[in-house]
């Protein structure tokens, strides 16, 4: 791990995300669009706050220095290297996490069903391709109607990647199973 000059402990709900910054002239939209890339909390949806103090309103435009923000009472030195520690405040759910979760455990049940379609008779094997066609369908369809940033976005990426896949797939065995 590289040197760094400010670190930016973040607590979300029950996670703590450590964000390190190679200077300590870190502006807070700088912090704000880290945030996003990260933790995937959009920067309209985020609210800071630190040492009990609420970073928002026009005495905190993105302008303003973190460190100018965090003051004496919120920031320490540890090894030489300025800690700041921050609750973030956003909608529950807003990251989208659970909702990708869901969608990739149907996308893994279809995946499922296409990798052991039955080879006994014709009828059934149309069934669970139907059924994994539903599956594929629904979670494709969820995964374009949510509004995502940052890590979230690039997880629904590799998940619609693995759908184009899966949908070869299972015209390849439906067509070699007629």
């Amino acid at each position: 791990m590289a040197l760094c000059a400010l670190r930016v402990s973040v607590k979300f709900g029950k996670d703590c995300k450590d964000l390190e910054f190679q200077t300590a002239d870190v502006k807070l939209g700088e912090l704000r669009q880290a945030i996003e890339q990260q933790m995937s909390v959009p920067k309209a949806k985020q609210s800071m706050i630190c040492a009990g103090r609420r970073w928002q309103g026009l005495a905190f435009d993105d302008g303003l220095l973190v460190t100018e923000a965090a003051g004496a009472k919120g920031m320490k030195e540890v090894d030489g290297v300025k800690v700041i520690h921050l609750m973030l405040m956003a909608p529950a759910g807003i990251d989208g996490t659970e909702e990708v979760s869901r969608l990739e455990a149907q996308i893994l049940e279809a995946r499922e069903i296409v990798d052991t379609l039955p080879k006994a008779t014709a009828e059934e094997t149309q069934k669970a391709a139907l059924l994994a066609h539903d599956l594929i369908t629904k979670a494709s369809t969820g995964l374009d109607n949510l509004d995502l940033v940052g890590a979230q976005r690039e997880r629904r990426r590799d998940l619609l990647a693995q759908i184009e896949a899966l949908e070869r797939n299972l015209e390849v065995k439906k067509t070699s199973s007629l």
